[in-house]
C-alpha cells in the first residue's frame, strides 16, 4: 500500500470523523458528564465499528447488502434506544441532588457498547466505508499487508480525532465544575444524546 494511498485516505477519514454528527455529540456528551475515561471508552467502541465495516467492505459490495439489509434497521433502532436511555439517564440524574454512584467499569463499558452501536447504525460511516472509500482504493486489490496499513490509519485517525474532543470535553468541564452549571450541563448532555438518538432512527 502506497504512502500516497495511505495519505488519502487519512486525510478523507479525519475530516469525516472530524465533522459534527451523532457519534461527535455523544462523545462529546459523555466526556462532558462522565470524565475523559467514558469518552475514550465510547471512542473505542466507535473504532470497533469503523474496523467492522471496513471489514466488511473488503468483503465486496453483494456481501454487505446481503448482511445489512433488515437487519440494518434494526441495529440502528437499538443504537437510536440506547444513546436516547444514556440520555435520559443523564436528565434524570440531572435533578437528583445526591449524585449517582456508578461503578467506573461498568459505565465505561456501557459508553463502549453505546459507541459501537452508534457506529454500527450510523448511516455517514457506512456510506464512507461502502460507497466512498471504493471510489479511491480498489479494496479488490488489498493484500494483508495492504489492509493491516488501513487498520492502523482508521485506529490512530478515528482514535485521534475523537479522543481529542473527548480531552476537550472533559477538561471544559472540569474548569466549570459547579454544581448549578454542573446540573445544567448534564441536562444539556442528556438532551443531546437524546437527539443523536432520534437522529440515528430516522436517518436512513
Amino acid at each position: 500500500m502506497g504512502y500516497e494511498t495511505l495519505a488519502t485516505m487519512a486525510v478523507a477519514l479525519g475530516i469525516a470523523a472530524a465533522t459534527p454528527g451523532p457519534g461527535v455529540f455523544a462523545i462529546v456528551s459523555r466526556s462532558v458528564t462522565h470524565g475523559f475515561r467514558d469518552g475514550a471508552a465510547m471512542s473505542a467502541g466507535l473504532i470497533l465499528g469503523d474496523l467492522m465495516y471496513f471489514t466488511a467492505a473488503l468483503t465486496g459490495w453483494t456481501a454487505v447488502a446481503g448482511l445489512f439489509g433488515e437487519v440494518f434497521f434494526v441495529i440502528r433502532i437499538v443504537a437510536a434506544v440506547v444513546l436516547v436511555l444514556m440520555g435520559a439517564r443523564m436528565l434524570i440524574g440531572s435533578f437528583s441532588r445526591a449524585p449517582s454512584a456508578h461503578a467506573p467499569t461498568a459505565a465505561a463499558r456501557r459508553a463502549f457498547v453505546a459507541g459501537f452501536l452508534l457506529t454500527l447504525g450510523n448511516p455517514k460511516t457506512i456510506l464512507f466505508y461502502l460507497a466512498f472509500l471504493p471510489t479511491f482504493i480498489d479494496l479488490s486489490r488489498v493484500d494483508a499487508w495492504g489492509a493491516t496499513d488501513l487498520v492502523g490509519v482508521i485506529v490512530c485517525v478515528v482514535g485521534a480525532v475523537m479522543l481529542t474532543y473527548a480531552a476537550i470535553a472533559s477538561r471544559a468541564a472540569r474548569c466549570l465544575a459547579r454544581p448549578s452549571f454542573t446540573r445544567w450541563m448534564q441536562r444539556g448532555a442528556g438532551t443531546t444524546l437524546i437527539g443523536a438518538g432520534a437522529a440515528v432512527a430516522v436517518r436512513g
